[in-house]
């Protein structure tokens, strides 16, 4: 289900704005501006226009208008002709081809064997003897930049910073939390592992960067800011906690949690 109008809405009404003051602010006629909160596409003029009402309205809410318009461009928009790869045919195999294909087959696992053999009579008793293997080096303990329990270090099973020897070039997003108020309650998991259990942050704390596939993230009520991909995402006061499930690709708000707890 699309979030796109509902995010949308919830800021401005977080922020105190009407319709008529966002036309104001934004040059976005009144009537383009429900159709984006209702997700009626059909009363806009069209993709390119959507797209660009969609950032225009974003900046001035303070949001990641990148997310919403690739949600946007996801779950509405129709994929250009381009986008689709016409499958090739099949050509039969002539059997003599087939048979000189299975041939180099068994050569080269005849190759592999006569190898494996000659590794093993040059390691074994005849050979030299091999050295004691030795003990990998003891891996230090991780620190948690904010100095409290509960919060894990940002190394993980897979990294966004290019050059690590975990590094991973697609499907990862990295995530810190940044507190604008103290006593900001937080719980980051990443790939079902907690990342951060709980921790209460002091204002202008931030947690360290944390890299995964896949983040569920619970707040308290008081405002922070989302780092994701050094994008920063303001989350603004509200009743009570909110979560959010943030992926390379988009951000959502969960369904409000009735209690402060982690959960995967």
């Amino acid at each position: 289900m699309s979030e796109i109008g509902p995010t949308l809405r919830e800021a401005r009404m977080r922020d105190g704005w009407d319709i008529a003051e966002v036309e104001e602010r934004t040059k976005i006629r009144a009537k383009y501006l429900r159709a984006l909160e209702n997700e009626e596409w059909s009363l806009l003029p069209g993709p390119t226009y959507t797209k660009g009402f969609l950032r225009t309205y974003a900046e001035a809410l303070g949001l990641d208008w990148r997310l919403l318009v690739d949600e946007y461009k996801r779950e509405w928009e129709a994929p250009h002709e381009l986008d689709h790869v016409p499958v090739r045919p099949t050509l039969p195999v002539d059997p003599r081809e087939r048979g000189r294909r299975r041939l180099r087959r068994w050569i080269g696992v005849l190759a592999l064997i006569v190898v494996a053999a000659v590794v093993v009579v040059l390691t074994g008793p005849l050979g030299s003897s091999p050295k004691a293997p030795q003990p990998p080096p003891a891996k230090e303990p991780g620190k948690s930049a904010l100095g409290g329990s509960g919060a894990s270090g940002s190394t993980g099973t897979i990294s966004c910073v290019r050059g690590a020897p975990n590094y991973l070039a697609a499907d990862c997003v990295s995530l810190r939390v940044e507190a604008r108020s103290a006593g900001l309650w937080a719980c980051i998991v990443g790939d079902g592992r907690v990342r951060l259990d709980g921790v209460r942050l002091a204002r202008g704390a931030a947690t360290p960067t944390y890299h995964a596939r896949r983040f569920v993230v619970t707040l308290g009520s008081s405002p922070a800011v989302l780092v994701v991909d050094s994008h920063r995402v303001a989350v603004h006061s509200s009743g009570g906690p909110v979560r959010y499930v943030i992926v390379p690709s988009a951000r959502r708000r969960a369904a409000a949690p009735k209690t402060l707890r982690c959960v995967a």
